[in-house]
């Protein structure tokens, strides 16, 4: 649901499984620069398995690891 709810297309199915036994979803390698933040994922997203950083919350966690 939320790959094709996104309007740029940087999303696809990853390799991963969650609990519930779905794959989640992941950005295409090298496409990250492409997002918009639009969101469309995470509000449409059925299992809230993907949500959107802001560029200064992924500075902040990589500065306190």
């Amino acid at each position: 649901m939320c790959i094709s709810l996104c309007p740029t297309g940087i999303l696809e199915l990853s390799n991963e499984l969650n609990m519930r036994i779905a794959y989640i979803p992941r950005v295409k390698e090298g496409k990250a620069n492409y997002c918009t933040a639009c969101r469309r994922c995470e509000f449409g997203c059925p299992d809230w398995c993907i949500y959107i950083l802001d560029k200064e919350e992924k500075k902040s966690e990589k500065a306190k690891t």
